[in-house]
């Protein structure tokens, strides 16, 4: 049983001994005047794969950003550590494309290292696999096939589940709503392979709509047993991409240790900024206040406009608290959409829900 299933093994105990509300809260470890709040971006590409930028340039654009953690994520390439990017090199389509384009810089296929100490930035080591349906690979050294490689077999999504949880590593599922799976699936792969901690439900601005959309289903589906964390990523392959999409952790220190129980136990809030930095600043969470007897829950934000919670799929109630109590169906979760100015949204973790008579 992973520590995320324990804590909420224990949270559903504790609620059955007394009346109320049972509220898997994702947030009850996080001290929300105490620790800190960190932004990240775990979906990013660079010239080794087919991104435009060097990865010394990714790194360096996003650090003038005031991103603490990035994730290179090179297709079916580990490119880490930040240390020995000028040990690699750019891929054979990032050579064609660039000596095709006149507008190309020569020096996007020059590397040189980057030190992360030095940068303040806690550096994930990652890539896409890419083969099947795109997984982002997390904290292991495991590689698919680069593009252009001649395979003997076609490489299943079981076979990279299996080599990631080998190397003690986890997975989230890029871009959901690009695919034509059943719900079904997804549920299959939560429940039996607890390595796979969520989804992403922004991506590269919002190309993909449908990916909130899978979530919810899937989280109508799991919850309160199974949690589904949700991101919003860059999957960054050109400067314009960079800064739309974010991930706020609050977390005790900034390391790698506490990124990735982070990530493991949805330590995190998504964020969504059509404009980018340059727009109207997004919304941001100050605090989540849950009381379980009298089954609310509370939101203290800033930079917002309005808080919409969502309940499988649709809005269920608008304000910064809500009051189960109040809802008129019974439902496995509901999760706060922050809106803020220029379309930008901040959005929660699922809490799981459930009445005791």
């Amino acid at each position: 049983m992973t520590r995320a299933s324990l804590i909420l093994t224990i949270a559903f105990l504790l609620a059955a001994c007394s009346p109320g509300w049972e509220i898997v809260n994702p947030y009850s470890q996080v001290d929300w005047a105490e620790h800190g709040q960190y932004k990240a971006n775990l979906h990013a590409h660079t010239t080794r794969s087919d991104g435009r930028l060097n990865p010394q340039t990714v790194v360096d654009r996003y650090h003038e950003l005031g991103y603490d953690i990035l994730a290179i994520t090179d297709h079916n390439l580990v490119t880490h550590p930040w240390t020995s990017f000028s040990d690699m090199g750019p891929s054979e389509r990032s050579r064609e494309r660039l000596a095709d384009d006149p507008d190309s810089m020569p020096q996007e296929l020059v590397f040189q290292d980057r030190d992360p100490e030095e940068l303040g930035m806690i550096d994930i080591q990652a890539n896409e696999l890419s083969r099947h349906d795109h997984m982002g690979s997390f904290f292991n050294d495991h590689e698919g096939p680069a593009y252009g490689v001649q395979i003997a077999h076609t490489i299943t999504e079981e076979e990279s589940l299996e080599a990631v949880a080998a190397r003690d590593g986890i997975l989230m599922i890029y871009h959901p709503g690009r695919y034509d799976r059943a719900i079904d699936w997804y549920v299959d792969l939560f429940n039996h392979h607890h390595h796979v901690v969520g989804v992403e439900v922004y991506n590269q601005g919002d190309r993909y709509p449908d990916d909130r959309l899978l979530w919810d289903s899937i989280l109508t589906r799991t919850l309160p047993e199974r949690q589904v964390w949700a991101y919003s990523n860059d999957d960054m392959h050109i400067a314009e991409h960079i800064g739309r999409n974010w991930n706020m952790f609050i977390l005790p220190e900034l390391s790698h240790e506490a990124v990735r129980r982070g990530m493991e136990e949805g330590l995190s809030y998504f964020v969504y900024a059509p404009e980018g930095h340059e727009g109207p600043i997004a919304p941001s969470i100050e605090a989540i206040r849950v009381d379980s007897r009298r089954g609310t829950i509370d939101i203290i934000a800033r930079d917002y406009e309005r808080i919409v919670w969502i309940a499988e799929g649709r809005p269920v109630h608008e304000g910064g608290r809500i009051s189960l109590g109040d809802l008129p169906e019974e439902y496995a979760y509901v999760r706060a959409k922050i809106h803020g100015a220029g379309n930008s949204v901040a959005g929660t973790q699922a809490f799981g829900i459930r009445e005791y008579p």
